[in-house]
């Protein structure tokens, strides 16, 4: 098996102990990741291709390899609520009795590897030390899934903005990212559905911080930090 296709297949979460510097590590084990993939469907996607939709039958576990999907709900009202934005290394599809919870739909071209919840379930069970490394990524999400409820907490939108950029940055394997550039593949509509804002208060709000000298947008999807220690402070400052 090439060792390219090993490797595309990884999990990437902050660890349990004391090393490191917070960030996002590897957890798979060389041999993990071949186990992994010769039970996986490699998928190549387009940007707007949908992986499964809310409330169908959940046969697949997915694991992002490179790009970035989205997972959203759909509201009675028809507003759409963005849940998650999903990077390389980062698990989705985990479903609530049987179905999937959210729609899953790729923001930009992306590889995706596909692994059927049966085979994968068997090999949790077989592989204590696997399972350990699920657990961390699970634990991981919740951790991400917590400092979103707190963003949404805020009344100011600028301050869920700046806490939206630190997490996508967070989220971003820190081998590529360039300095102190955040990607944004995400649309700035897709950006106020996960902070539960309208589109108008997410342009405001960035656009003061383009105009305090906080940031400074390289096109539509990719924003240079000028000031680190302001926008950390109006991250912190609840």
């Amino acid at each position: 098996m090439p060792r390219r296709a090993i490797d595309a297949l990884s999990i990437r979460a902050t660890p349990f102990d004391l090393m490191g510097n917070g960030e996002p590590v590897p957890l798979l084990t060389s041999a993990q990741r071949q186990q992994l993939v010769s039970v996986a469907t490699k998928l190549t996607v387009r940007a707007g291709h949908v992986l499964y939709r809310e409330d169908t039958v959940a046969t697949s576990i997915f694991v992002c390899a490179d790009g970035a999907v989205k997972s959203f709900r759909e509201l009675p009202s028809g507003t759409r609520r963005v849940a998650m934005f999903l990077f390389g290394g980062d698990i989705f599809g985990l479903a609530e009795n049987g179905r999937y919870v959210n729609t899953a739909q790729a923001i930009v071209p992306s590889t995706i590897y596909r692994l059927p919840v049966d085979v994968l379930t068997a090999l949790l069970r077989q592989d204590p030390e696997l399972d350990f490394q699920f657990l961390c990524k699970v634990t991981h999400e919740l951790r991400e899934a917590q400092r979103r409820i707190i963003a949404m907490g805020r009344r100011d939108a600028t301050g869920r903005v700046a806490m939206f950029l630190l997490m996508i940055r967070r989220r971003h394997p820190s081998g590529r990212l360039q300095g102190n550039a955040i990607p944004l593949p995400m649309s700035r509509s897709d950006i106020a559905g996960y902070l539960g804002l309208s589109l108008e208060a997410v342009s405001r709000a960035t656009g003061s911080m383009v105009k305090d000298g906080m940031l400074a947008f390289d096109g539509r999807h990719s924003v240079r930090v000028l000031d680190q220690e302001r926008l950390d402070k109006l991250a912190a400052d609840l």
